[in-house]
């Protein structure tokens, strides 16, 4: 596959994993593909970027980054990467589940909970403080005052009493926190903590931990490791008993230097971009199960691929109850020799996302000539014929009624109409309200009075979404068109400010360039950008931060929000990471040795103290 495509598909993957309930990429295809497009271009600017950009709702920046996790397979890579970090024999480490949840940060100021965010990209997550509201694992109001983040895993327990539907708890987790309506159900989801920022509350991730404990939270069993013989031993006890017994799901564990004050000094060794350089996190096989294929399910998507989802007598595996798993394509569902009642063997990738590892039966089939009689010759929706494109099978039909509910349903979700759900867009579209994404705004209180279901609250909410999206900047659109990399900070440095520099860019020297130039040529791309046009007012964009970046380490004179807001009001725009683009590094001593003053140098970055850019005009 070519470096291009690789990184399309990954980034859409990244997308689904932590802004849906409906993954796209196992975890093994995942790291197999990341593999793959690390043999081909090792310094590929997807590797600096961690997980997505958050999905609906106002956006949080994360004052310390919350970066991804360095990876080993077994035990033996976890010894390399120790043979790597050279610390003392004497080192002690800490080791805990790697929780497969929804990261988040909940930060308190004074005592109270001023917001819950997501992971998001690492940098900006989504504000999801109202769930604050329902979890009983975050409280409003802590006894500590100093300033600082709680950080963990938003989880469904393997014994949870809500009605997952047999699918994977962390897509049913996913799917509660971005739920529009009915939220109660958000009652079922823990949050589980492990870590915090801003503020140390010991010197020992393992003290951390305890103190995290003793102040109230929820939180991870961990353990102390002091030798290499311990690594391997807790990692066998993981495979056998561990990751059965523990009621949130895990994907592996995580073994940190314990001593946190040594961080600092290991990060510095290297750049500090995608993961830091002090815990690392192991990813062991994954358990399977053998079942009988007795369907396949064919799904349009809003660019009319079929996408097909096995059907099989239902399994137990990793405390679920599994029925269905993603094909991806016509092309696996070819190579994978599939015929009905044919034995699969069905995976939990690092007991997670479930998927058809194998198909056992076509062994026996060796030599023989095969035909798929499993794809269909027409749209399972409008029935219109398919045709073959790449490795999917794709409606001609580009009226067919999914394809157009999928694609109003993805501007909706891209745009952030947070009350407008799933099933409110299936209504309207049946009762022939709105048939594409300009309908929206053409919807009136009037049309929807008196329509089962919309009382009026719900009217209300509706159009004051649709209201919400209906003016904003050039950027800002194209952003939310789904092309692969390309956000707001990637348009700012390509120089697009306005919807004319976006359809005359034809500048191919980057992946991003590249991105933007494939997805114009698509028809479907254009007719949609063009309908949204028509009914959405394009704003100027503000070029109040035109005097560049100023980035923050350290510890300040004052409240984070304060210094960027002085930032902000002084014609600057605020990044919470070191970047190419950062003109100030503001900081406590210019002249220290942190892993990110020496990244600045690096990149030609001005070193500047709180107090001197504070006594400037």
């Amino acid at each position: 596959m070519k470096e291009q495509d690789l990184i399309k598909l990954l980034t859409e993957a990244k997308e689904a994993y932590y802004n849906t309930d409906t993954p796209i990429l196992t975890d093994a295809e995942f790291d197999r593909m990341e593999e793959e497009l690390r043999a081909l271009n090792p310094e590929s600017s997807y590797f600096s970027v961690v997980g997505t950009e958050s999905g609906t709702g106002g956006k949080i920046t994360h004052t310390e980054p919350m970066l991804s996790m360095g990876k080993a397979k077994n035990p033996a890579e976890v010894f390399k990467w120790m043979d790597k970090l050279a610390l003392p024999e004497d080192t002690k480490w800490t080791m805990q589940p790697k929780i497969d949840g929804l990261s988040a940060a909940c930060y308190y100021s004074g005592g109270k909970l001023q917001y819950v965010a997501t992971r998001g990209d690492g940098t900006v997550g989504q504000d999801v403080t109202s769930i604050a509201d329902y979890i009983k694992d975050i409280p409003k109001t802590i006894k500590e005052t100093h300033d600082l983040e709680i950080r963990g895993e938003l989880y469904l327990p393997k014994n949870t009493e809500y009605d997952t539907g047999g699918r994977p708890l962390r897509n049913n987790c996913v799917g509660l926190v971005n739920r529009k309506e009915n939220r109660g159900d958000l009652k079922y989801v823990r949050f589980v903590c492990y870590q915090t920022a801003r503020w140390n509350p010991s010197e020992s991730e393992g003290g951390i931990i305890a103190w995290l404990k003793e102040a109230g939270f929820h939180t991870v069993e961990y353990f102390s490791i002091a030798s290499r013989e311990e690594v391997e031993k807790f990692y066998n006890s993981y495979l056998d008993e561990y990751r059965d017994r523990w009621l949130y799901e895990t994907d592996g564990l995580i073994l940190t230097v314990d001593d946190n004050t040594s961080h600092e000094e290991i990060d510095s060794r290297w750049v500090v971009d995608h993961h830091h350089h002090y815990a690392i996190a192991i990813k062991p096989p994954a358990a399977a199960k053998k079942t009988r294929l007795t369907g396949v399910e064919w799904q349009v998507s809003r660019q009319g691929a079929l996408v097909p989802v096995a059907l099989f007598e239902p399994i137990q595996l990793g405390g679920a109850t599994l029925s269905r798993a993603s094909l991806h394509n016509n092309a696996f569902v070819e190579a994978m020799a599939l015929q009905l009642g044919d034995e699969l063997l069905i995976e939990r990738a690092n007991d997670v996302i479930p998927y058809v590892k194998e198909n056992l039966s076509s062994k026996s089939r060796e030599g023989e000539l095969f035909f798929s009689d499993l794809a269909p010759a027409d749209c399972p929706v409008c029935h219109s014929p398919v045709a073959n494109e790449g490795v999917h099978l794709k409606c001609t039909n580009p009226d067919c009624p999914e394809r157009k509910i999928q694609t109003i349903l993805y501007w909706v979700k891209e745009s952030g109409m947070e009350q407008v759900a799933e099933a409110t867009v299936r209504a309207l579209f049946e009762r022939k309200i709105i048939d594409n994404v300009r309908d929206l705004y053409h919807v009136t209180r009037e049309n929807l009075m008196g329509l089962e279901g919309f009382g009026d609250k719900k009217i209300n909410n509706f159009l004051e979404q649709v209201q919400k999206v209906s003016s904003m900047t050039a950027p800002e659109l194209v952003s939310k068109l789904g092309i692969p990399l390309v956000q707001q900070k990637a348009l700012k440095k390509l120089g697009i400010k306005t919807m004319d520099e976006f359809m005359d860019f034809e500048d191919e020297s980057y992946v991003i360039g590249q991105n933007i130039i494939a997805w114009k040529k698509v028809d479907d791309n254009r007719r949609f950008l063009e309908n949204l046009l028509k009914v959405v007012n394009i704003k100027e964009v503000d070029q109040s931060g035109a005097k560049g970046q100023v980035c923050m380490t350290g510890k300040g004179p004052m409240g984070r929000k304060e210094l960027q807001k002085i930032i902000e009001e002084r014609g600057y725009e605020f990044s919470s990471s070191v970047t190419k683009s950062t003109a100030i590094l503001l900081c406590e001593d210019p002249e220290g040795t942190s892993s990110k003053l020496q990244k600045a140098r690096k990149n030609g970055t001005v070193l500047m103290s709180y107090e001197d850019f504070l006594a400037q005009d």
